[in-house]
């Protein structure tokens, strides 16, 4: 399933192409997004289909859990007709069975956890820490910076840092921030990652952090940074989150 090209948070499920001089552009929206668009005939059935102004977002992430649990991979035309002729359930969320993260919306500033019990918490990421090396050096909610020292292991065949560290380190910052309160009643794990490598690394010491740009009911979005030893952006990475009961 595609991601929505207006907020890179939620699944696509309207495709259209608008054309601006003379070149074709192809364009995905969320739910969300493409309620709040201007474009004809999209905004009226979903307001048929009962959304408004006071629900979008709480819609949009139950829409999304939705798509994610009945696998529509491949069919969110399908789907995206289902919802306007009202075939979907949205009926309110009162009663639902599904997990409540009592963490979504708090108060960040508030949120900060023991470094050695998240430290702690974390060796069981035996990837991460031992495999890869990675430390973690701050852990709140919402935001995390973790570091590694490169050396040969982590190289590429021509000298270079492979690709695989700034994912592996980009991945745990984000577990690292949205999981760090550790009797949270939900877990949340790595749905989607998008990256984008700026530079090349020339040795040296690469500091991660990740902070949280949306926190929803269901799913949440992180920006996190990769760094060399003189403070410049390496790696920009994009991460999507789902929150799920923990076991």
């Amino acid at each position: 399933m595609a991601f929505c090209s207006f907020c890179f948070e939620r699944h696509a499920i309207v495709f259209t192409t608008r054309t601006v001089n003379g070149e074709n552009i192809d364009e995905a929206y969320c739910v969300k997004c493409a309620y709040q668009s201007k474009i004809a005939g999209v905004k009226e059935p979903l307001t048929v289909a009962g959304i408004n102004d006071g629900n979008i977002d709480e819609i949009a992430d139950k829409i999304e859990m939705m798509m994610l649990e009945n696998n529509t991979d491949g069919d969110v035309t399908g789907f995206f007709r289902n919802l306007v002729n009202k075939k979907i359930d949205l009926k309110p969320f009162a009663g639902s069975d599904a997990p409540v993260n009592k963490d979504t919306n708090m108060n960040l500033e508030n949120s900060k956890p023991d470094l050695e019990a998240v430290k702690k918490f974390f060796e069981g990421d035996k990837y991460a820490t031992e495999a890869t090396g990675i430390v973690i050096e701050k852990a709140e909610k919402g935001h995390s910076v973790v570091s590694l020292m490169p050396n040969s292991r982590h190289l590429n065949a021509v000298g270079g840092l492979m690709g695989a560290v700034y994912y592996t380190m980009a991945d745990f910052a984000f577990a690292v921030a949205e999981n760090c309160i550790l009797d949270s009643d939900t877990i949340t794990v790595t749905q989607a990652t998008q990256m984008n490598f700026l530079r090349s690394w020339h040795g040296g010491k690469i500091t991660c952090t990740a902070d949280i740009v949306k926190d929803g009911r269901y799913i949440c979005l992180y920006e996190v940074k990769a760094f060399d030893k003189d403070g410049t952006e390496l790696a920009l990475i994009i991460v999507n989150g789902f929150k799920t009961a923990r076991k």
